[in-house]
């Protein structure tokens, strides 16, 4: 297997430094795959922007526990697609992005996962508010559309016979032709 080697990505076992000065480095525990964190310090007198997160979803119908799939995009400027939501006996929950892998328990590994149990919860009820109000908006839509639909054929076929019974009883009877008249001289 090559190794594509980046100028500023240091050797394995070494630590790296960045423009702030702060040093890390961390060994994942997998055959070669090092993880560095790039510490940026934010400048002086500012704080870190909140978090926002936009969420899309698309709900489907029940198959099995799986109810819906959603894309988070963190604050406008990265996209994570491939959420998955899922309806268990607790209620809805979002489960991350996998991939088959055949050495992982499951047999899937998270492509991508938040770091901390606050993060997972706030990720979690961000992906599940917007999939009940996109169902709430679907079951509105259908309702709408359900009330301004035509009666079935039955109902439309008895109302015009109604209507023409209506129209018919109204109508003078229609008068004899002399023909018949003479006829029966």
């Amino acid at each position: 297997m090559s190794q594509k080697k980046f100028p500023d990505t240091p050797e394995n076992g070494q630590q790296s430094t960045n423009d702030t000065g702060k040093t890390a480095t961390k060994e994942t525990g997998q055959t070669d795959i090092k993880e560095t964190d790039i510490i940026a310090a934010p400048e002086a007198g500012t704080t870190a922007p909140p978090l926002s997160l936009t969420v899309a979803v698309r709900p489907i119908s029940p198959t099995g526990n799986l109810v819906g799939f959603a894309n988070v995009k963190f604050n406008d400027s990265f996209v994570v697609e491939g959420f998955r939501i899922l309806r268990s006996g607790k209620g809805l929950f979002t489960a991350m992005p996998s991939k088959p892998d055949q050495s992982a328990s499951t047999g899937y590994r998270e492509v991508a996962k938040p770091v901390t149990a606050a993060f997972r919860s706030q990720l979690n009820e961000a992906v599940i508010t917007a999939y009940e109000t996109k169902v709430q908006e679907i079951q509105s839509l259908a309702a709408a559309i359900e009330s301004e639909q035509k009666p079935s054929i039955t109902k439309q076929l008895s109302d015009g016979a109604e209507r023409a019974a209506k129209s018919n009883a109204a109508r003078p009877a229609p008068a004899k032709h002399k023909q018949a008249e003479t006829d029966t001289r």
